[in-house]
């Protein structure tokens, strides 16, 4: 007689098998195939793009041309799960460094792709060619990494290094 609130994968698989006749092998395949969603929104390495930064951007742009008439449009770019701003002219006044601090700050600490909380993640980019582990700034809800690599070394030691240095 199956138990009543079967524990392990197995003991589901076999009431599975016995309420339905389904083969074993394949209600066992059905029991521990990982339960995690592929996330909505996959991540790119280096973008800024996302609901999240979008408006921190356009309020740095809007301020930058206030702050220094005829600036060039900034490049923005995504390194390391922070917001930074290439080729900033080396001589910028001080204005226009403040501006540029405040961004970044604010998307420290806001999702990428969506406008809630956040913080550095190593999340997995390139999901369509096997993909590899890469540090985005998210919150819970667009974390993702396949349940397989969580428990690999070189994923482990990336967390270790950015997701708990915070």
């Amino acid at each position: 007689m199956p138990k009543k609130n079967p524990s392990t994968a197995a003991q589901r698989a076999r009431q599975r098998q016995a309420a339905t006749g389904e083969k074993y092998t394949t209600a066992l395949r059905a029991e521990t195939r990982p339960t995690m969603r592929r996330p909505a929104v996959e991540h790119a390495m280096f973008s800024t793009e996302g609901a999240g930064w979008a408006p921190i951007i356009r309020r740095a742009e809007r301020e930058l041309r206030k702050v220094w008439p005829g600036c060039p449009r900034p490049l923005w770019e995504e390194k390391f799960g922070d917001l930074c701003w290439k080729y900033v002219p080396y001589d910028a006044a001080r204005e226009v460094r403040a501006v540029i601090r405040r961004a970044i700050k604010e998307a420290s600490v806001t999702c990428q792709t969506c406008p809630s909380p956040g913080r550095k993640r190593v999340v997995w980019v390139g999901l369509d060619w096997g993909g590899m582990a890469w540090v985005k700034t998210c919150c819970d809800a667009c974390y993702y990494v396949p349940p397989n690599t969580r428990s690999a070394p070189d994923y482990q030691r990336l967390v270790e290094w950015y997701e708990n240095q915070s």
